[in-house]
């Protein structure tokens, strides 16, 4: 019928369609059969498009056989669709499989009981299961499938044999024709390892071809741009042990030649060649190459020609064994910014960005102020992703500024637990918005304002706080805040308290930032502390503070912060320095003055290394008609956040009664940490950490003994970003000796988070 039809088509027009029916589907919908035809009720039919129709229910992936055929109708022909589909899948049956679970090897294949039997993506699944197991040491694992099919039911039964084989593992690996470096080397360079006390020594043939690879990068690292690696794996007598030979064939290490710089017009020649790494002489590197290409893309868009480019061209010397380089520069002309565009805000409002950049329209582009944009774009703490991209323009030199955020969860409603070596038991319930609007009602969220209410209730605290700060008042970098709280302490003779305290007061905030760089914070606090519940033995001294006081402080602080993110530094540092004044002119029962400062400095090395330097002092004194400054508003020190090693709240003037700590009017606290990034997560965050580390400082009675003793511990630390909040623990050792107390280890740790 349809060769007829096909004859008559060349005598006279196609035949008009009439109808499409489907005929052969049952887990399939005729619909989606006739969605993915072009031949449709009233177009006339073609051949052409009938075989593409038939090529696109195929691609489905439906069908294992598609027909299509005509029926004479009056005034046309009807087109009829035979399929046959393929079985859907009734079970999986996995035999054979003792090391890896079945659950797993499920997993795995991707197939399950209801889907349509794809022997493609069966296939597929099998060799990921494979992977599996060669990851595991199997490396000889074999694996069959057989179907069963039930004709009637258009159902099958896949069944898989697993055989495992021996678990592979390297006895040996032996390393031949390396003459530059010694053999440890190699293998240190490597993942695959021998089997011994500290290594599996199982043998996964990935792993191995990324190995050849990581020994090439080493070579290349060290001159070594030829350098070619074969191996080979053997298999032991009795067949369960490998040995691994690698051979190298080094070539020559080839050292930097002459370096020329072809193409500078704008910028002296001398100031370019300061950026490079690469110097006559050097070990010839392509990966350091790379880096002073960078080097200087970047120096010409700290400047605003974000279109220079720089096209490095190596000769090589055979007979010296050098690479002369040239590094030919196309400046382009000076970029400007046509526009700002802000992307991926969906609930912060684009002021709230905006006012944190540091490039503008109509400014040349400037490399160094886009970066220093994106670090403030983080230290809002909105965002977990910021990124700057460009857009050409019609108009000449100008292009747009394209600045994409990921918003970050900023509001929540928590609560939870957890222990800490300074506070015992917490439990903790808070409401929190960091891109609070107080105007946006009912949602309140965008304008970058934060707002907290918490509740703490541990076993020697009970705190309540209630907190509002708007950071920009006026459309001006001018921050306000407010502060209300309640906040006891109960006594507790473990953590060096000898007495339970209660403060409730409220204070107001403002903040002014001159630059990227520098603020001054001034403050105004007025509250009442009650001192009660004393321990008897205390002296005379102590239990003068019992009773309430009420006490109104302001106070002022300026700071300069270069940090490049102020939740997690790792370069750059902060200097601050400020003071209080209570009583006097401001009322209240105690006069007295406090002066602080410090300093902190972070400095990376090694990719994962930071070391991080820290420095606080401070000085309080009363006067006027106060005899003696206020326990609570002393000095205290020792424990996880001072002088790691020591007992909390030990280490200074202790009541010569009680042997409890009472605190001091001066104050000096020093730290040296090397901080080591240990685990990443795939944005390249910090999941784990460790560190080493040095406290020392001290607490004085008095300020005319201030730096007169010192106390010191040290120690070695991990940090740990967990679902339920960071955890902090350190093991410290007290250095020198607090009177006749023994020198022992003391566990610091911390982990109250909402969960």
């Amino acid at each position: 019928m349809l060769g007829l039809l096909s004859s008559q088509a060349a005598a006279q027009e196609p035949f008009r369609v009439l109808e499409v029916e489907v005929r052969g589907t049952q887990a399939i919908a005729k619909e989606t059969c006739i969605a993915q035809m072009q031949t449709r009720p009233g177009m006339p039919y073609l051949e052409q498009v009938a075989s593409e129709d038939i090529r696109r229910l195929y691609a489905l992936g439906y069908f294992t056989d598609v027909r299509m055929e005509t029926e004479p109708a009056p005034g046309g022909v009807k087109v009829v669709v035979t399929v046959k589909e393929k079985p859907s899948i009734k079970a999986v049956e996995i035999e054979g499989n003792r090391r890896l679970p079945t659950k797993r090897i499920r997993e795995l294949l991707g197939v399950k009981p209801g889907q349509l039997h794809d022997p493609r993506k069966l296939k597929e699944g099998i060799e990921q299961v494979k992977a599996q197991y060669r990851r595991r040491g199997y490396s000889q694992v074999e694996m069959a499938s057989t179907d069963a099919v039930d004709e009637a039911a258009n159902a099958a039964t896949v069944h898989l044999v697993v055989d495992e084989g021996p678990r592979m593992r390297i006895r040996k690996i032996l390393v031949e024709g390396n003459l530059a470096f010694p053999d440890q080397k190699i293998r240190s360079a490597i993942k695959t390892k021998r089997k011994h006390w500290f290594s599996s020594g199982v043998y996964d043939e990935q792993v191995l071809e990324e190995d050849l690879d990581r020994i090439r990068a080493f070579y290349r690292k060290q001159g070594y741009q030829d350098v070619a690696v074969a191996h080979e794996v053997l298999a032991g007598p009795a067949g369960d042990w490998l040995y691994l030979h690698l051979t190298i064939t080094e070539g020559l290490q080839h050292r930097v030649g002459q370096v020329a710089i072809a193409g500078t017009v704008l910028f002296p020649e001398h100031e370019l060649r300061q950026l490079l790494t690469l110097k006559p002489g050097s070990v010839y590197n392509l990966e350091a190459l790379q880096d002073d290409l960078r080097a200087v893309k970047q120096y010409y868009g700290d400047r605003g020609y974000i279109n220079a480019e720089v096209t490095p061209e190596s000769q090589l010397d055979a007979a010296a064994k050098r690479v002369d380089l040239t590094l030919r520069i196309v400046e382009h002309e000076l970029a400007y910014v046509n526009r700002v565009e802000v992307r991926g805000n969906l609930r912060t409002k684009d002021v709230v960005v905006r006012r944190e950049l540091r490039v503008y329209p109509g400014q040349p582009f400037d490399g160094a102020k886009i970066r220093r944009s994106i670090e403030r774009l983080y230290n809002l703490g909105l965002f977990e992703e910021v990124s700057v991209d460009t857009q050409p323009t019609e108009t000449p030199n100008h292009e747009d500024l394209i600045v994409e955020v990921k918003e970050a969860k900023t509001g929540s409603f928590s609560f939870g637990g957890g222990l800490s070596s300074i506070d015992r038991l917490i439990g903790m319930v808070e409401l929190e918005q960091r891109n609070f609007d107080i105007m946006n009602f009912p949602r309140f969220t965008g304008a970058g304002q934060d707002m907290v209410f918490r509740i703490e209730v541990g076993s020697v605290r009970r705190n309540f706080d209630l907190s509002f700060t708007e950071p920009w008042i006026f459309g001006h970098p001018l921050s306000f805040g407010v502060d209300g709280y309640s906040r006891t302490r109960l006594r507790s003779r473990n953590l060096g308290l000898g007495y339970e305290e209660e403060k409730r007061g409220g204070g107001i905030r403002l903040g002014k930032e001159f630059t990227d760089t520098l603020r001054l914070d001034s403050a105004y606090q007025l509250f009442r502390t009650e001192i009660s519940d004393i321990v008897e033995e205390a002296s005379a001294d102590l239990k003068a503070e019992q009773g309430r006081i009420d006490v109104s402080v302001a106070g002022t602080m300026l700071s300069w912060d270069a940090r490049d993110n102020r939740f997690d530094p790792s370069q750059g540092g902060l200097v601050f320095v400020g003071g209080d004044l209570a009583g006097g002119l401001l009322a209240g029962d105690r006069d007295f003055f406090r002066l602080q400062g410090g300093a902190s400095h972070y400095l990376p090395h090694f990719k994962r290394f930071v070391f991080e330097s820290r420095i606080r002092s401070g000085i309080v004194s009363e006067y006027s008609n106060t005899a003696e400054v206020p326990i609570f508003e002393r000095f205290f020190a020792g424990g996880s956040n001072t002088i790691r090693g020591f007992e909390e709240r030990r280490v200074g003037p202790r009541d010569p009664a009680s042997n409890d700590p009472i605190g001091g009017e001066a104050s000096l606290i020093a730290a040296l940490e090397e901080v080591m990034t240990i685990v990443k997560d795939e944005r390249g965050k910090a999941i784990v950490k460790g560190s080493v580390f040095l406290d020392a400082g001290n607490v004085w009675r008095r300020i005319d003994e201030y730096a007169s003793s010192v106390e010191v511990g040290t120690g070695v630390g991990v940090r740990v970003n967990t679902p339920i909040g960071p955890l902090r623990l350190d093991l410290g050792f007290p250095v020198t000796r607090l009177g006749n107390e023994k020198r022992k280890p003391r566990l610091h740790f911390n982990l109250s988070r909402a969960f």
